[in-house]
């Protein structure tokens, strides 16, 4: 009686490890289960400015264990318009991991438009519940400046009448995007089949972060998938943000959260360019100058009066 009691308990012990372990190791010998999709809806803040957009991916299988996926997505960034394009070619086996190519391009509608754009090799380790993952390459883009000033006005000793001092200073600003090394990575772990939490590191214009992450997801309808998402930055100087939203995932069949990132969709990296771009902005101060104003010469609406002193 006792053998047949340990015995029985070693089997169900046995069989729901086993299930634990498929849920995770469902064996599929293609880098792409099918061709499947996601679209996403964002909103928060970068820098402390404004941020919302929406992006989205499309995933082909190519032969045997190699697959592609093309990335986009539209947005505001401080009130400006951007817009990114990348594209994966990757090899995958679904119990190993993913060893591939990355390439984006990512533009920002500001001083007439600046951009940014990657080469870069993908990689990702499954082990059990954990995944590591990340992109690590080149980033390149252009440069761009706008001239402005400021005008500061004094008044006269014991107030009243013409202004006194009228100082104007002239400062460049700079979006200077130059050619260096940047790496994006993740170490993820499954809470549940459906449930990641992720802790990261993003070197990205010269400029270092910690990168923090989760997602939760829940079945709607066959192939359907509806997940919620938070990330944030905190780093050196403007490398900090927050922002979340809704992701919607669509394939050819059911499967939990875990399964769908390791047979379906690699990571859509696009929204994150933007701190390759915000962190090249320099402000460099310029010339100054500082006029007298009295009843005679009364300010002008350029900041102009008297004689320069």
């Amino acid at each position: 009686m006792l053998v047949s009691v340990v015995g029985a308990t070693f089997m169900f012990v046995r069989d729901a490890a086993a299930a634990d372990q498929a849920s995770v190791f469902t064996p599929n010998f293609a880098a792409v289960d099918g061709f499947n999709g996601k679209a996403e809806a964002f909103a928060g803040s970068i820098a402390n400015r404004s941020l919302y957009g929406s992006q989205g991916s499309l995933s082909i299988p190519l032969a045997g264990y190699y697959g592609a996926q093309i990335d986009g997505a539209l947005g505001s960034y401080a009130h400006r318009g951007f817009a990114h394009l990348g594209g994966h070619l990757f090899w995958r086996d679904p119990a190993q991991g993913l060893i591939g190519v990355y390439t984006s391009y990512t533009g920002w509608n500001q001083f007439g438009g600046v951009h940014l754009g990657n080469v870069a090799g993908e990689g990702e380790y499954y082990f059990g519940r954990w995944t590591l993952q990340g992109i690590a390459g080149v980033e390149f883009g252009n440069s761009v400046s706008r001239n402005s000033s400021t005008l500061a006005v004094t008044p006269p000793a014991g107030g009243g009448g013409a202004p006194g001092l009228v100082a104007t200073n002239n400062f460049t600003e700079t979006y200077d995007i130059k050619t260096r090394f940047f790496d994006q990575i993740n170490l993820k772990y499954y809470v549940s089949d459906n449930w990641d939490v992720f802790v990261g590191h993003r070197f990205q214009g010269g400029k270092n972060a910690l990168a923090l992450g989760t997602e939760v997801g829940m079945p709607i309808s066959r192939g359907l998938m509806v997940t919620g998402f938070a990330e944030a930055r905190v780093g050196e100087n403007q490398f900090h943000g927050l922002w979340g939203g809704l992701r919607f995932y669509f394939g050819q069949k059911d499967k939990p959260l875990i399964q769908r990132h390791r047979q379906d969709d690699p990571t859509n990296w696009g929204t994150s360019n933007l701190f390759g771009i915000i962190n090249n902005y320099t402000n460099s101060g310029g010339s100054s100058t500082t006029v007298f104003c009295d009843s005679s010469n009364p300010l002008q609406s350029d900041g102009t009066c008297g004689e320069p002193s």
